[in-house]
């Protein structure tokens, strides 16, 4: 009986070795390995305790020890099977996508953006404006008809009526004498009498003409044509003419900085995009690092070699990776929403199959800050703003000379034509009126109120005058303010790459530990965390890199120049419109 014994003792030594030498190697071919040597040696235990009819204590122990622990892996596997998975969305086979580059996001934008055609409607306007002071140097034309009825008072008529009554009745007795006279005497002769009825009856016709024309209203049509040019007022037309341009100019230089401003917008929004979707990544890599871990844990626990609360702490973690893969792909949809207003796409949301592309490599130009000097001039030669404040200037300057303007006379040419019809609507040239002359006018005196417009328009050219050195001093301030956290992205993406590569082998390193059982579990979870903070601050510095040279680009206003040149890459359109300034001077 001793001998058996013996045998089942090295037997289980030797399984313990290869246990050991399993954990040891952290792979799951050495683990299969050591769990079928040691089946195989309990296996051979058992058939050596039967054989010779006794009964082994460790043997006995080991079997009682694993009955619960097989109950336990039934439930566990349960509890597998109830973890959620990934959504079905993933697994389907997307279509094809359109790639979306920050460029053509610029150009789209600039296309769509309902602020930006606002703004170009505000620039047409101002050209309109151009072409409303340019039409003061044309004659000026005017045509008037007019056609009316007048009804006249009664305080009139009365009077005039009671005056037509009285003449009525004085006809009426003059011809009743010559009917008298003319019996009696049979003077005067024929001839005579048909004069005078002739005269009476005219007279007859007259009393009812009047009559009538004070019953019904008074009908008259007038026409009136003139005509005027202005020949001399001060040059007033020409400061006029000046400060709509100039406004004009103005309007331009607004839009501009309105484009500008937006394609900033775009390009900050786009790498927003971009660090929502590295943030996406990095939380689905953290699903698949605890789910091989949650794997190998329950092939561990299945040989006896891992415990029930290291599968649930894989499993909790599980869980917290998957909570966390909803909160980053809810902030890349909020992004990817954010861009959609900016592109003014009409539905406010890209399409699933619009992607941005891949984050670019840093290359050496890109780590090299730009010196600040040629950054400040560069603003000064592109920044639209800068160009508005200085059209500002010249308008007042402009707006103070036509102030001056009003001292001066105005003489201008004026020719009209014009007929008048009393209850006549016919235009007759025998009644047409002609008028030519010449209309010389100044003001000798206005109480004060062209000086002071004189002199409130200097301090509007005054004020105009500031707002361009404020400009520039805005303008200094933003660029130096881009250079500098330009340098700081730029050495900030330098030690985040060299710590995030320490914490990747860290992690790797606690990983073996942990899987030669030299490490605890919590020591591996909060390996994974460092790991995962120090992946989403790598992308997060390498986002906020291009981000700087974005927002210097913007700062400088050479992102107008970089969007014209076409699909080439930012930075080298960046370098090569410094290049060329730097040759103008």
């Amino acid at each position: 009986m001793n001998r058996p014994r013996w045998i089942v003792r090295m037997v289980v030594a030797v399984c313990c070795l290869l246990v050991m030498a399993g954990a040891w190697s952290s792979s799951e071919i050495a683990e299969e390995q050591a769990a079928a040597a040691f089946e195989d040696g309990a296996r051979s235990a058992h058939d050596a305790v039967d054989s010779d009819n006794g009964v082994d204590v460790e043997t006995t122990s080991q079997d009682d020890a694993h009955g619960p622990q097989d109950a336990a892996n039934s439930d566990e596997k349960d509890a597998a099977a109830a973890l959620p998975e990934e959504d079905a969305d993933n697994e389907q086979t997307p279509g094809p996508e359109e790639i979306l580059g920050l460029i053509d996001a610029q150009r789209r934008a600039l296309a769509d953006n309902p602020s930006l055609e606002a703004g170009a409607e505000r620039v047409a306007q101002a050209k309109q404006l151009v072409v409303q002071a340019r039409s003061m140097y044309y004659p000026q034309i005017d045509l008037n008809y007019s056609y009316t009825f007048t009804w006249l008072p009664s305080s009139y008529t009365d009077p005039t009526n009671e005056l037509l009554d009285d003449t009525e009745n004085v006809l009426r007795d003059l011809r009743r004498q010559l009917y008298l006279f003319s019996a009696t005497t049979r003077q005067p002769s024929i001839q005579q009498r048909r004069n005078l009825r002739a005269w009476l009856n005219s007279a007859d016709d007259a009393v009812e003409t009047w009559r009538e024309y004070l019953d019904s209203p008074q009908e008259s049509a007038t026409l009136n044509i003139t005509a005027g040019w202005l020949l001399f007022d001060g040059f007033a037309r020409e400061f006029a003419n000046a400060m709509a341009r100039h406004g004009y100019g103005e309007a331009r230089a607004g839009y501009r900085e309105g484009q500008r401003i937006l394609l900033d917008a775009i390009a900050q929004a786009y790498y927003g995009g971009q660090y929502a979707r590295e943030q996406l990544k990095i939380a689905q890599s953290d699903i698949s690092f605890y789910e091989r871990l949650h794997k190998e844990a329950l092939a561990r626990r299945e040989i006896g070699r891992g415990s029930t609360s290291d599968v649930l702490a894989f499993e909790t973690a599980l869980y917290a990776a998957r909570a966390n893969v909803l909160r980053s792909r809810r902030e890349h949809e909020m992004a990817r929403i954010a861009m959609a207003v900016l592109l003014g796409v009409p539905e406010g949301y890209l399409r699933d199959e619009v992607q941005l592309e891949a984050l670019e490599d840093e290359t050496p130009e890109v780590m090299t800050p730009p010196d600040a000097d040629d950054m400040i001039a560069l603003a000064y030669a592109y920044r639209p703003d800068l160009e508005q404040r200085e059209l500002a200037v010249q308008r007042a300057r402009a707006s103070v000379r036509r102030e001056y303007a009003k001292f001066a006379p105005q003489i201008a040419v004026v020719a009209g034509a014009q007929t008048a019809n009393v209850n006549d609507t016919g235009i007759r040239t025998d009644r047409i009126v002609s008028t030519v002359g010449l209309n010389a006018s100044m003001n000798l005196f206005a109480g004060g109120r062209r000086r002071a417009e004189v002199v409130s328009a200097k301090h509007a050219h005054r004020e105009a005058e500031l707002r361009v050195i404020e400009a520039e001093q805005k303008i200094a301030s933003e660029v130096r303010q881009a250079l500098s956290d330009l340098r700081i992205a730029q050495e900030a993406l330098t030690l985040q790459r060299a710590a995030a590569e320490c914490v990747r082998k860290s992690r790797d390193l606690v990983e073996i530990e942990y899987n030669a059982g030299k490490a605890m579990l919590v020591r591996l979870n909060q390996a994974q965390q460092e790991y995962n903070l120090a992946a989403g601050m790598l992308a997060q510095a390498r986002v906020n890199l291009q981000r700087s040279w974005q927002a210097l680009h913007a700062a400088t206003g050479v992102n107008l120049t970089i969007l014209s040149q076409g699909n080439a890459k930012t930075d080298q359109a960046a370098a090569q419109s410094m290049s060329a300034v730097s040759d103008h001077e």
